[in-house]
């Protein structure tokens, strides 16, 4: 008697600065599905969200939001997703069928929000509030991060710190690897067999897995390395000492 053979449910997922593979990977299978993608997003405007929506016409997979939170309050990236059939992990109610619903809610919710803010500023300008930075004790107990140079270095710390947080249960398996004198692109094909991607949501290289070992184990695991014209240059095995 042959047997029928049922398709599997495809996915794209789809990280909004959250990144959790565990999540997706329970959705995923508790629904019988396989995953063919996978974006990370980092910022607003949602470019990796746009690639995403295009990776599940090319594969027709739904597309799963892992955490939309408080993006399904936002009518610009609702309205990203008409048209696109698509599932949240941690909003259920969020979907296809409901899409219209919550769109028209969020605009309303948008439009009375931006009229109350503005009638807000308008009465405690005519008091003669200040508003903002100007206000006396804006830094107060912040002082270390007022001005735009302070505020930039600081930003650009804790991205850091987020980014080391992501690959921090990679740590080990590198160092193993590095120590039995694995390649670079070894490592780079070990890390996307595995499903890893990169905090941008593509595969690794050989650059980026020389970034990542530099970074954070430090140049005792990164082998033999010249520079040339700016571009990392990668002997086959790390030297052991004599």
């Amino acid at each position: 008697m042959n047997k029928v053979k049922i398709k599997m449910n495809t996915y794209v997922v789809y990280h909004f600065r959250h990144v959790d593979r565990s999540a997706a990977r329970q959705f995923v299978n508790y629904n019988e599905g396989t995953i063919v993608g996978e974006f990370a997003e980092g910022r607003e405007k949602w470019p990796r969200l746009q690639e995403a929506i295009e990776k599940c016409k090319q594969a027709g997979a739904t597309l799963l939001i892992v955490k939309i939170g408080h993006l399904v309050r936002n009518p610009k990236f609702l309205g990203l997703l008409a048209g696109v059939d698509f599932a949240c992990v941690d909003n259920p109610r969020c979907n296809p069928q409901t899409l219209d619903v919550l769109l028209a809610t969020a605009e309303d919710e948008s439009q009375r929000i931006s009229e109350r803010t503005r009638k807000s500023m308008v009465v405690a300008r005519a008091q003669g509030i200040k508003l903002g930075s100007a206000r006396p004790d804006h830094w107060k107990g912040r002082e270390h991060l007022r001005g735009t140079k302070k505020a930039i270095a600081q930003s650009v710390k804790m991205r850091q710190l987020r980014t080391q947080q992501v690959y921090e249960h990679l740590l080990p398996d590198l160092k193993r690897m590095r120590l039995e004198g694995k390649t670079m692109d070894e490592i780079a094909e070990w890390l996307n067999d595995h499903g890893h991607v990169t905090t941008l949501g593509g595969s690794f290289t050989q650059v980026s897995v020389w970034r990542l070992l530099k970074r954070y184990l430090g140049d005792d695991f990164l082998g033999k390395v010249k520079d040339r014209g700016g571009n990392p240059q990668i002997i086959k095995a790390m030297e052991k000492p004599a």
